[in-house]
């Protein structure tokens, strides 16, 4: 019999107290292949090549989970009838149960030769192809050569037969509805078998002759049990059950079938190709075809069990969904990995011909630390490496220089070179502190698997895709040696110590090899003889007598280096090994791979210790040179940072792509960039909470500070607490029809979860609305609700009304929506500025030279190229008219006036503070920056001007702030930037606006005498002559444009000028719209 783990689960129940989890939507990395939709048509399973199984939330396209265990690709999957185990069988022959609400393994079963396979049929493994719940909830079943039916929940084999000999097997499986019959494909034939006694009742083979031997062959039952639906490359047929006799022809010919599935009204058939997804009637009509135009190939199709949309998974690694009725698309299940610059190398994992340097170059994916242990370095982002600082998170300096992806890099040992292998073939030595490139060696066609100094940094020895070795001169760049190796491409070179020798790990079908050649003679000296697969990374012991290798073969070995004898072993390790590396002592080993646990080892080959917590394998590990800190990085993008005292996580930084970043520690406080926490959600068991329902409370910019100042250890109160005494209160919103076309009525029903309810946002496409009180009564009691009405004057399109409620605990409802079309012809939009640009200050301490400048500036860009306006007004308030009282004055006069369609920017240029968490703009009248009493009189709190704003209809609205601080020492100046950052997201959310700020406390707004401006305005005046204007060119600078233009430019720019980068800081709300249009 096969091979059988059942792990019992302590209890059946889980209440809202079980661990909440932190989400990354990662999305698969290769290809979907197989999915399934739960019962109740609210969840999605998907299986892939990367070894894993993801759930996913359909309506709103979070990724839920992942279910971790397989050892080669995820290739099927099946929900249990209820909905609440889900059954996955892979590559490494293995079945898996899961508990969906906790993702727990609850069963295993590996099918080895015990099953009777090779003793009944000679040679070959046992595959699976395809597994299927009972829908009874009995038993289950999985389909590889022979039919496996295992009884559940306790996995004792129940039945067993042939049905497909060969290496192949058969390819797919059904049930019916009633569970009464079982349908294997294979072949072009369908095999029905009744399940009361495992006989076989049908054959259903080609009606004509077929020559496609081991084509694929799907099938699928009716929801009445009374047919069964065939389709092959020949033809897609519905048979009746009972005589198995042809009676709906829905395709008389289909290329490359890949799935056939029937809605769960039985009156849609969906069939899909390699390229197009059909929908007939039950009548055999055509209703309509997709073609969603991919450059891979689509692997499945299944109609969600409400009908409603169609899943289509792909070989681009994502699941399209579509209207089931309309064919459009209207939603994807994908996460970061899926939009993520590859820097040039377009190896398709999922071709034949490209897998293997594809698979090789996606574990080239290493971690540099800096010398002095403040920074990281890594590869891959585009084409481009990052240096990133370690207290903040945020990118210090970027290497630009590769025309195709860094794949492997070393400092050398002052920390003040940077020596780089990019997928274009060059290596490149820079100038490490400064970014700046030395030299470039195009030494090699192929992309560059490894680069090292030699011992005293006098040469370079790399490796490529191509078969070669070389060693180059470190000054001049000339080669100096080259190795052609018939083994094949050296995944890892290394010098020996003594610079006499060469260690190299090749790579090879069955010649993966680990061998040290004499340079001069080019001959093998040593081959060490023990690994079995890849060998990913190599070590040396400072003396140079001990070698350390991990290895795909799912061992470390230690080597030798005189004798080339291992010894020692490790082996513990579930699947490929990618790293491993002494302790600064050499009393022991750290390692990590494909199991995403990390060990240290003792030299004897005892696990002393393991760090668990990464979802994704883990390709490189490096210890701080006090060895306090260990620090990780997986495929994902995570890299984690473990206390070596506790054993403990303290915190992770992750990199979405090339701009965005978060960091976030185990309690779920986090600080990142805008964009990034779209990336990131909570679950609690299949509850999901968007990041920005916890903003208020665990926003923290000053997060990595005091990590650092804590080692960790706080008491500060995590999501998971929140959560049990505050849990988010329940929201939902309808519409009804106004009094006439340009109305609606807004309905928002509120309900009491069990904390009190303290607001109620409104937002009219994307712009916060004012509530107005009298009509609003917050329910008071638990499970209590109440409903608010809002007439609403909608503009002409989509009017997009999205509510929200806040409780005392400052805990955010998830954001509910409702779309109103209107066409009511519209009004063409005004655009309203104004400027405000303070120079002169009561206090001559405070006085500014570009404040002003800058405002009439920004006002007459503007205006200048306001043409796509129907009209544009700019006001002005300057220096002295700039007080208090007249801009309040000023913000409620335009309220007055401006109209939903139109567009109002308020710039502001000059003093800001930032004193007991709230940010004040500062008039001329103001004297004291960091008085809390005089601000409070004299200045304009933030929260005071998004009141105003809010009352200004215009639905698309623009902050641009180029408001700077002085006084204080840097440390205090820091600690009040990060507080001023957290106070401009405020803004930006409460108030449902664009704003763009220059960093002012942590950064210093600073001001360039060359530039005539200050360097924020500069480049904003810049980017709306059209230096912002993005693919596609069309003379327009939008929100979005603008924002990714400062985003790029700032840090650029102030790192040339002041040798450090600064970042501004840009929050987006609402909707985006062109600034302004070139009329050239």
């Amino acid at each position: 019999m096969s091979r059988i783990v059942l792990i019992i689960l302590a209890s059946a129940t889980f209440t809202f107290g079980q661990s909440i989890e932190t989400i990354i939507q990662k999305g698969h990395e290769l290809a979907v292949v197989a999915m399934a939709i739960s019962p109740d048509s609210n969840y999605v399973a998907t299986a892939s090549r990367d070894k894993s199984a993801k759930l996913w939330e359909l309506n709103s396209g979070r990724e839920v989970r992942s279910f971790l265990g397989h050892q080669a690709s995820v290739i099927s999957l099946d929900f249990s009838h209820d909905g609440k185990h889900l059954i996955t069988g892979g590559n490494d022959r293995t079945v898996k149960i899961w508990e969906v609400k906790t993702g727990k393994e609850i069963l295993s079963v590996v099918l080895d030769d015990a099953t009777g396979y090779n003793k009944q049929y000679g040679s070959g493994q046992e595959r699976i192809n395809d597994v299927a719940f009972d829908p009874q909830g009995r038993y289950f079943v999985t389909l590889g050569q022979m039919v496996h039916v295992w009884e559940f929940p306790g996995g004792k084999k129940i039945k067993s037969w042939m049905v497909a000999q060969g290496n192949r097997g058969a390819e797919s499986l059904s049930l019916s509805k009633d569970g009464q019959w079982l349908a294997v494909g294979t072949d072009a034939t369908v095999i029905v078998y009744r399940t009361k006694d495992w006989t076989p009742v049908h054959t259903i083979k080609p009606r004509a002759y077929s020559s496609c031997g081991g084509c694929f062959t799907d099938q699928v039952f009716s929801p009445d049990n009374q047919f069964i639906i065939k389709a092959t490359k020949q033809e897609v047929v519905r048979y009746d059950l009972a005589q198995a006799n042809p009676v709906t022809t829905f395709s008389k010919h289909i290329d490359d079938v890949t799935s056939v599935d029937v809605s769960a009204n039985g009156k849609k058939i969906l069939t899909a190709t390699e390229k197009v997804i059909t929908l007939y009637s039950d009548k055999g009509d055509s209703l309509f075809t997709i073609n969603p135009q991919l450059a891979g190939e689509v692997t499945q199709a299944r109609f969600s069990y409400s009908g409603k949309e169609v899943l289509v998974a792909c070989d681009n690694n994502v699941v399209l969904i579509y209207d089931a009725t309309t064919g459009k698309k209207i939603h994807e299940l994908s996460g970061f990995l899926n939009h993520r610059d590859k820097g040039g190398l377009t190896y398709d994992p999922n071709s034949y011909w490209d897998s293997y340097i594809a698979r090789y170059i996606r574990y080239k994916n290493n971690l540099l630390l800096s010398r002095d242990g403040k920074t990281l370095l890594k590869g891959k982002f585009g084409n481009k490496l990052k240096k990133w600082d370690i207290a903040t998170g945020k990118t210090i300096l970027e290497f630009i220089g590769h025309a195709k992806a860094p794949l492997c890099y070393q400092y050398s040992a002052d920390g003040k070179k940077l020596l780089t292998g990019g997928g274009d073939g060059k290596l490149i030595l820079w100038n490490a502190e400064k970014g700046d490139t030395l030299f470039t060696i195009q030494s090699y066609n192929e992309p560059v698997f490894d680069v090292h100094f030699n011992s005293d940094e006098s040469q370079i020895i790399s490796s490529s895709w191509d078969g070669s070795v070389k060693i180059h001169d470190a000054k001049t760049g000339k080669r100096l040696h080259f190795f052609e190796l018939k083994e094949g491409s050296a995944y890892v070179s290394l010098l020996s110590k003594n610079d006499l020798y060469v260690f190299t790990a090749t790579l090879g079908e069955n010649t993966d090899k680990l061998q040290m050649r004499e340079i001069d003679s080019k001959k093998i000296v040593r081959t060490f003889e023990g690994h079995t697969d890849v060998v990913a990374s190599l070590v040396q012991s400072r003396d140079g007598k001990k070698l350390l290798s991990a290895s795909w073969d799912g061992s470390i070995r230690l080597w030798d280096v005189a004798t080339g004898l291992a010894e020692k072993k490790f082996t513990g390790h579930h699947g490929a090994v990618h790293v491993a590396l002494f302790n600064n002592t050499e009393s022991g080993i750290y390692s990590a791979g494909a199991d995403r646990i990390i060990r240290f080892w003792d030299l004897n080959g005892k696990v002393v210790k393991t760090f668990d917590g990464h979802v994704a394998e883990i390709t490189s590990l490096i210890l701080t040179p006090d060895e306090k800190m260990l620090i990780s990085h997986s495929l994902d993008g995570v890299t984690k940072f473990w206390d070596l005292d506790t054993g403990k996580e303290f915190f992770e930084h992750i990199h979405f792509g090339e701009r965005e970043w978060m960091v976030k520690n185990p309690e779920g406080y986090f600080n990142g960039t805008d964009g990034a926490r779209q990336y990131i959600h909570f679950v609690n068991g299949l509850k999901t909470y968007s990041v920005d329902q916890f903003f208020h409370e665990f926003y923290r910019p000053d997060l990595l500070p005091k990590i650092f100042q804590s080692r960790g250890n706080n008491n500060l109160k995590g999501i998971q607490g929140k959560l049990n005494t505050a849990p988010p209160p329940g929201i939902k919103i309808a519409t009804l029809p106004g009094d006439d076309a340009t109305q609606a009525e807004v309905l928002v029903r509120i309900t009491n979860t069990g904390s009190s309810i303290e607001s109620l946002k409104l937002f009219h496409n994307g712009k916060s609305i004012p509530i107005e009180k009298s009509k609003l009564a917050l329910p008071t009691r638990k499970d209590e609700s109440t409903t608010y009405r809002h007439t609403l004057t909608l503009v002409n399109g989509t009017n997009t009304i999205t509510a929200s409620a806040i409780n005392k605990e400052k805990i955010e409802s998830d954001p509910q929506s409702v779309d109103i079309v209107a066409d009511h012809g519209g009004k063409s939009s005004v655009c309203y500025i104004l400027a405000v640009g303070i120079n002169q200050y009561k206090n001559p301490r405070m006085i500014l030279n570009y404040a002003k400048p800058d405002a009439e500036s920004f006002g007459k860009i503007v205006n200048e190229k306001g043409s796509l306006y129907k009209s544009l007004e700019v006001h002005t308030l300057y220096d002295e008219e700039a007080s208090r009282t007249n801009m309040l004055k000023k913000l409620d006069e335009l309220a007055g006036k401006i109209h939903q369609e139109d567009v109002f920017i308020f710039y502001y240029a000059g003093h800001g503070s930032m004193v007991d968490n709230q940010f004040f703009f500062i008039p001329t009248e103001s004297s004291r920056l960091y008085d809390l009493s005089a601000l409070q009189k004299e200045a304009i709190e933030a929260s005071v001007l998004q009141d105003k704003l809010k009352n200004i209809k215009a639905l698309k609205q623009l902050i641009i702030m180029d408001a700077c601080q002085s006084g204080g020492s840097v440390e205090l100046l820091a600690t009040r930037g990060a507080a001023e950052e957290k106070a401009i997201a405020q803004l930006s959310r409460s108030a449902g606006i664009h704003v763009m700020a220059s960093a002012g406390s942590e950064q210093f707004a600073t001001e360039f005498a060359e530039l005539g401006h200050g360097l924020f305005t500069y480049l904003l005046i810049k980017a709306l002559q059209g230096d912002a204007d993005g693919a596609p060119k069309d003379g327009k600078v939008t929100i979005y444009e603008l924002k990714s233009y400062l985003d790029d430019q700032v840090p650029e720019m102030t790192q040339k000028m002041k040798g450090k980068p600064q970042y501004p800081y840009t929050f987006s709300r609402g909707q985006d719209f062109p600034v302004v249009i070139d009329k050239d």
